[in-house]
This record gives C-alpha cells, sequence and structure tokens, in this order.
C-alpha cells in the first residue's frame, strides 16, 4: 500500500489488447470443498527458527477459516451495506465459544449449522458466539451472520473500512462511488471476519448492486446476473487463499477494459482496467506497459500466481494505491504512474500470495515490494539505473524513521507504513543482494515463495530460507539490517607505500547501533583508466587492511557499485603515498598509434624512459632528464613502426623498472 503522506506506498499492473465493453457471462453453479492450505506462525520478536522447525505459533483461536462466502447488497444512492457473511471453518481444539471480528456493524442474526445462536459483543472489535455446547477438534462449523453497516453510526474518516462518494457531493466525481479498504485492520468495519493476517481462507462475494453500475472484487467473475427487479450481482470467487486485509470490493459505473495474458506456464488470464470512461483510453493504452511489467515480474519471482490481474482507479482515494489481490485499487489521480503500477503489482508476489504474518512483518510486503520497483529499472535501463534509483529515490537519511529498526515499526513508536519498510526495507535488501550475490539473492526470492505461496510467514522464516539457500547462518545479518537500529557510517582513511595499500575503516555510527560485520568491496583506480578490485570484510569499530597493490592508487573508493546501506566520509588525509619511483602499465594497452606511460619519483633524480622493440634494439628515448618528486606521463607516438611487442623502461640512478606494452595497427 502507499499513501501520499507517507512516501512509498503500493501497487498493480496489467497487459495488452483492449476491449471497453463486459462481456456476458453465463450464470454457472459451483460445487467445491474447501480445504486450509499453510499455516500460520507469529513468533516473538527478534526469534530465529531453526531449519525445518515447525511452526511456532499458529494463533490462539481454535480454528482454521477455510471459506469465506459474502452475499452483499449496496444501495449506492446512499451508504448503505448489508448483507450475509457465510464462515466456514474447522476446529483445531474443543471449543464451546468461537470469537471473531467486528466492529460498527449491526448483527442481526447469528447461525452455526443452521441453528440460531446468542452472541456477546467484546470490548476490543470482537464478539462471541456462544455455540451452546461443546464442539470437538475436527469439527467443521458454518457459521452465518446476517448484518448491516448503519450510516448513522459516526465513523472516524480514515477509519470506515466502506467508503462512499455521491455525484453531488464530490466536485469532478464522474459516477457514485463505493468501495472498501482494510488494511490493516479494517475489514470488520465491513464484514464480519477473523481480521488477522496469519488466517487465510478462499472466498467468494457476490455483490447486488443498481443496475448500470459494475462490482469489482477477487479472483474470477463467475456470473453477472440480473434480477429482474433493477438490480444486478456480480459473482467473483477467489479460489487461491487470501487474507481478509486483502478482500475487496469496488462499485461505479466503470468501463473495462481488457485483454488476454499468457503465463509462463501457459495458461491465459484476463489482465483488466475499471475505469471512468472519461480515463478509459488513457488506461487502455497503458495497458502494454503493464503487460511488460507482468512478464518482468514473472521472470525474476516465477509465475503470476493469480486468475487474473486486475486494476481500478478511484478518487476520493486517501493513498497511492493498495494491493487488493488480483484487484489493486489505485489513486486515479496515479493511475498511469509507473512507480505506482509497479509496486503494487509487485504486491501479488510480496504481501497477496506470500503474506505476512504478523504486522511486526509488514516489511515483508513493503520492503519486498518497494525493491521490485528497483528491478523494474534495473531490467529496462541497466545497472546504472539500478545504482540511480537506488541512489535518488531511496536514499532518505534524513527521514527519522530510518533510525529504527525495520522489524516490528509500531513497536518502536512509528507508523505501520512510514519510510522505514518502505525504502530503509528495500534498502536492506538491496544490501542483502550485495551479499550473498545475484544467483543466490534471486534463488532466495523463488525458494521463499515456493515454500510459502498461498501461506503467511514470519521474519525468522525468511531468514531461514536466507541460511539455507545460502548455505550458512545469517543470522548476523539480520540481527544488525532487520532487527538492529540505524545503518553503518564509515570514515575512510588509505596511504599507500612500497606495493602496499593500507586501509583504515572506522565505523562512527553511535554506539546504540550495531557495529556492521560487512563484506566491503575496494576497488583502487590509476590513471590509465585500470583499476584493482578486493573484498574485505568489516568487523570492528576500527580495522585497517593491508591490501598488495603494485601502482601508486589515484584514488581508493569503499563499495564502488553503491550495495551496502551506508554513509561513507573519505579522510582529506587520504592518498598519501610514499616510493622511490614506479613505473605503471601503459594506456591504452593494446594501442593503436599512441599510448601513455606513467611514472613517479619521490625525489629529485635523473630519470630516462626509453622504449626497446623485442630484440633489445632501442625505438625511441622518451625522457633524459633531472627531474624532481612527483607523478609523470609521457606519450609514445608508435606511428611510424611496425606492430609487436616493445619494452619500455624506466632508470633512475642505476636501478631499472621494465614493462611490455603491444602495438596493433
Amino acid at each position: 500500500m502507499r499513501s501520499f503522506i507517507v512516501p512509498r506506498r503500493l501497487l498493480i499492473a496489467i497487459g495488452l489488447s483492449l476491449c471497453l465493453v463486459t462481456p456476458p457471462i453465463p450464470v454457472q453453479t459451483l460445487s467445491q470443498s474447501f480445504e486450509k492450505r499453510g499455516r500460520l506462525v507469529v513468533p516473538g520478536q527478534g526469534l530465529s527458527l531453526e531449519k525445518n522447525q515447525g511452526p511456532v505459533y499458529e494463533g490462539t483461536q481454535p480454528f482454521d477459516v477455510l471459506h469465506y462466502k459474502l452475499d452483499l447488497t449496496l444501495a449506492m444512492l446512499t451508504e448503505d451495506l448489508s448483507g450475509t457473511s457465510t464462515i466456514t471453518m474447522r476446529l483445531k481444539s474443543a471449543a464451546d465459544t468461537v470469537v471473531l471480528n467486528a466492529t460498527l456493524l449491526q448483527l442481526d442474526t447469528v447461525r452455526v449449522d443452521g441453528s440460531m445462536k446468542t452472541i456477546r459483543p467484546n470490548q476490543t472489535e470482537t464478539f462471541t458466539i456462544f455455540l451452546g455446547s461443546t464442539r470437538n477438534a475436527g469439527d467443521t462449523l458454518r457459521i452465518e451472520i446476517s448484518y448491516r453497516r448503519l450510516p448513522s453510526i459516526t465513523r472516524p474518516s480514515s477509519r470506515r473500512g466502506y467508503y462512499h462518494f455521491l455525484v453531488n457531493d464530490v466536485p469532478d466525481l464522474p459516477a457514485n462511488l463505493g468501495y472498501t479498504m482494510s488494511e490493516p485492520s479494517d475489514a470488520r468495519l465491513w464484514m464480519p471476519c477473523y481480521d488477522e493476517p496469519w488466517e487465510k481462507a478462499t472466498a467468494e462475494m457476490n455483490i447486488t448492486v443498481p443496475a448500470g453500475y459494475v462490482a469489482g472484487s477477487n479472483g474470477k467473475l463467475v456470473a453477472v446476473k440480473s434480477n429482474g427487479n433493477g438490480t444486478v450481482t456480480w459473482s467473483w470467487r477467489e479460489d487461491h487463499q487470501i487474507a481478509t486485509y486483502l478482500m475487496c470490493v469496488t462499485v461505479s459505473e466503470f468501463a473495462i477494459s481488457t485483454t488476454p495474458y499468457v503465463k509462463a506456464t501457459g495458461d491465459t488470464m484476463p489482465v483488466q482496467y475499471y475505469t471512468w470512461r472519461r480515463d478509459s483510453s488513457e488506461c487502455a493504452a497503458y495497458l502494454p506497459t503493464v503487460r511488460h511489467m507482468v512478464e518482468v515480474f514473472e521472470s525474476l519471482f516465477g509465475e503470476y500466481p493469480f486468475d487474473k490481474y486486475g486494476m481500478t482507479t478511484i478518487g476520493p482515494f486517501s493513498f497511492a494505491g493498495m494491493e487488493h489481490q488480483t484487484l489493486t485499487t489505485l489513486n486515479v489521480l496515479l493511475r498511469t504512474d509507473e512507480q505506482v503500477v509497479v509496486h503494487e503489482l509487485a504486491h501479488e508476489w510480496w504481501g497477496d500470495l506470500v503474506t505476512c504474518g504478523t504486522w511486526a512483518d509488514i516489511w515483508l510486503n513493503e520492503s519486498f515490494a518497494t525493491y521490485s520497483e528497483a528491478l523494474w529499472q534495473e531490467r529496462i535501463g541497466g545497472p546504472d539505473s539500478l545504482r540511480s534509483y537506488m541512489k535518488n529515490t531511496l536514499e532518505n537519511f534524513n527521514n527519522g524513521s530510518w533510525l529504527q529498526a525495520v522489524y516490528n515499526p509500531v513497536g518502536q513508536g512509528e507508523n505501520l507504513f512510514s519510510d522505514l519498510v518502505y525504502g530503509k526495507g528495500a534498502w536492506v535488501l538491496h544490501t542483502l543482494r550485495g551479499v550473498v550475490g545475484d544467483s543466490l539473492f534471486f534463488r532466495i526470492l523463488r525458494s521463499y515463495r515456493q515454500k510459502y505461496e498461498g501461506k503467511s510467514a514470519v521474519t525468522a522464516e525468511f531468514q531461514a530460507v536466507v541460511d539455507s539457500v545460502a548455505g550458512h547462518d545469517m543470522s548476523w545479518f539480520f540481527n544488525e539490517w532487520i532487527y538492529g537500529k540505524g545503518w553503518p557510517q564509515y570514515l575512510v582513511n588509505y596511504s599507500w607505500t612500497d606495493d602496499v595499500l593500507s586501509l583504515k575503516v572506522d565505523q562512527t555510527q553511535p554506539t546504540f547501533w550495531p557495529v556492521f560485520r560487512m563484506p566491503l568491496t575496494v576497488r583502487a583506480y590509476h590513471g590509465g583508466g585500470g583499476n584493482t578490485t578486493f573484498m574485505v570484510w568489516d568487523s570492528l569499530r576500527t580495522q585497517t587492511f593491508l591490501l598488495p597493490l603494485p601502482f601508486v592508487p589515484e584514488s581508493v573508493v569503499v563499495d564502488p557499485d553503491n550495495r551496502v546501506l551506508k554513509q561513507i566520509t573519505t579522510s582529506p588525509g587520504s592518498g598519501q603515498t610514499s616510493s622511490s619511483y614506479r613505473l605503471l602499465q601503459n594506456y591504452p594497452n593494446p594501442f593503436n598509434a599512441g599510448t601513455n606511460i606513467e611514472y613517479s619519483v619521490a625525489s629529485r633524480q635523473d630519470v630516462r624512459v626509453k622504449v626497446y622493440d623485442i630484440l633489445g634494439r632501442e625505438v625511441a628515448t622518451l625522457v633524459s632528464a633531472n627531474q624532481p618528486a612527483g607523478k609523470y606521463v609521457v606519450h609514445f607516438d608508435g606511428s611510424n613502426v611496425a606492430s609487436g611487442v616493445y619494452v619500455y623502461r624506466l632508470q633512475v640512478g642505476n636501478t631499472l623498472l621494465t614493462k611490455k606494452m603491444l602495438l596493433v595497427k
């Protein structure tokens, strides 16, 4: 999800050829059994799971929800919403009560397996159903709740669950609009349910609205039925596991742009844009770009996981986007904003297919979707676009939330959707990629997806996947970057003496932040455009590395490819060198016609630089002079000599240095 207040929020995307009509779909009679897929795990903060360890927590509720069936009626001329929520669940342990979520709803009747039951509202946005007798573990319950959302009840403007706007009340609104917005815990404001991210189930929605309105929801559209009384019922079915906060209803007088998309497996699914007619041409023209986004993410993360990809564009909407499963909601002002669309699409894998187990693990949704924005930039623009995106878009050290740990933002006093879990979290994933390398990083993503698809996962479980794929314990990384605060602040000082580069790295971040153990790339450059690259493991507050380097470096850069979240300063005194003399490799080499030869002396000396052919015959004298200490570059013009290998020699007093070069014409 993305908001306008917090600078990182959600997106989603779609594909090709168009049509702006809704084809009639025959009514189907469906019969199926509902089986729970996956499990729920909710560890304590900082808990690390051993490989192959079973679930550490499955929720305190004594049941697994298997299926939701919602029969809703939306008046659309008013904000009235009424319906029946039918919840199929299986008991995990014996129980004589069931506790579900609902708030600011009028619950008219509650039946369990057809029998009327009494209920008691609680103070925690829950209500208790009294079963009347103890039911056994393994029993399946079918709970039917008839309810109404009463307009007369005052609700916070930012927490309504169901939002309704009339043309006469909102300037420039093309048609009456009704939609749900539930993240993180607002599904309970428009449907009785068990409203926790770790509990997923299949679902179906039958939405009755006045004729002329289009009602979008999750999964496949299985029927559009005229009721003969001026209303139409849109029936949707989501056969994949879905969390309640990802369930949605969006209704207005929409046009639908649609095109088939062939998935990586060869299956065809619709990709669709639900828009007001004034925006439909623009959105339809954008579908090829969205289609390409789907293709890119399939190549990175594996097959698109659901039966359709749809987007709705609406406003007023307080967010940039929301990744409702298979039907992303986009702010109409950002309906073709590339960054928002990419972000929300990525959530179909990271947040919808694999869902954060608890809200403390929200980074598993938002950091992954935000880094997917960077991966998209890398795919369309190459490594330079990736580096530019990471540097310019995500590096936000002035954002106060970045001071905290990525895990459990609310527990640290931060907003659940602060830039901590968007920008900083994405940088942490980029840093992980730099540590393990590209091959292992993308294997980690695919392994995580395969293990937890259709399920919920927590940070410790993602760490177990990282450990397994990397082949060693990565708890040090998670302790520093996920559970630890801040980031490394490096002060670098270097000097060069007699073929040795001395590199001193101080970690100057506050003492209440971790001392970061990190592999750091060090690149030493010389004047010919060449360089030598080292890898060092920095793990102390102050650490000095002695690196063999056979040339005087013009500059030394730590993390030159910007793979680590950091702040870095090079000491003003860096770069001092000492030696009696140095002869560097010519550049360019091989060369055609001309090349440059660089050398240095540390004190005034008689200096000669000569060129010889392979037989030892002198070809040219380039320098013959008494020179003060310093660096020098001399040019050799080979336009009048034949192709071949030549030797150039630096003579200082009685000492000689020689190197070879290749002339190619």
